[in-house]
């Protein structure tokens, strides 16, 4: 395995695999209950990815936070037997970490291509899928990317640390700014089931649904574009005296 970078430290967790813990930001990338099940469970499946994959067009992908890259090579597994193609476009803002990831999978029959395209974005073209991560400040990267592709998700994976520790990518305007490059049929999934956040999703035009619970966790959300949100929730949230996260009240508190 190749060297991971300072201030990093795997962290085998109860499914046997592992999670990273970044000491920047005191805090592990997943739940120690099961980093590759808590994947699958809020993300590949709480998107409904295998399903909505089709033959007649590209299903995007936008995952937010690509620490070791698990969320990538659990999609790939999953989907390596479907037909369909698909574009997984990620979020990192340590460089290093990336790099490490091209390193221990230079020899990786899939992956070996991974290149440096511009600075700050690593990508890798399969003949059945693509692979973009986005490197550096994703309030950033995100909306210029975004606008020079003009790409629409169908899936996003809302995993970045927590809101108490990067809540920059947690707010209204970052949900609003998610919203905009979204497609129609897009499903967002995260571990999170706080008021505060679910208040960000609704008050940027967000459709709020109960997710499942994983670990130690209750529960977690998952947010669309068209139906109606959960009654149980909304009655929670208008009860609940906690503020929506915006970027002027982090500021704030920060």
């Amino acid at each position: 395995m190749a060297q991971l970078p300072p201030h990093h430290q795997l962290v085998q967790t109860d499914d046997g695999s592992f999670t990273l813990f970044s000491e920047n930001f005191q805090e592990a990338c997943h739940s120690t209950s099961g980093a590759k099940s808590e994947t699958l469970l809020h993300y590949v499946k709480g998107c409904r990815v295998p399903e909505r994959l089709s033959p007649h067009s590209t299903f995007t992908i936008l995952e937010v936070g690509f620490g070791l890259g698990l969320g990538f090579m659990t999609t790939l597994e999953i989907l390596a037997d479907l037909q369909g193609k698909w574009h997984f476009l990620s979020l990192e803002l340590d460089r290093d970490l990336v790099e490490w990831f091209k390193e221990e999978n230079k020899d990786h029959p899939l992956l070996s291509g991974l290149t440096w395209i511009k600075d700050s974005i690593l990508e890798l073209r399969a003949p059945n899928f693509i692979l973009t991560i986005l490197v550096g400040n994703a309030r950033e990267t995100l909306p210029l990317y975004a606008q020079d592709s003009k790409i629409k998700w169908n899936a996003i994976y809302q995993d970045a640390f927590s809101p108490k520790k990067n809540p920059i990518l947690w707010t209204k305007e970052w949900f609003e700014l998610l919203k905009l490059h979204s497609a129609t049929d897009v499903l967002l999934s995260t571990y999170s089931a706080s008021s505060s956040i679910r208040k960000s999703l609704f008050e940027s035009g967000w459709i709020i649904h109960k997710g499942e619970k994983f670990g130690p966790k209750r529960s977690s959300t998952r947010a669309s574009l068209v139906g109606e949100s959960d009654p149980d929730i909304l009655l929670q949230l208008e009860r609940s005296p906690v503020l929506a996260l915006t970027d002027g009240n982090i500021l704030v508190k920060a």
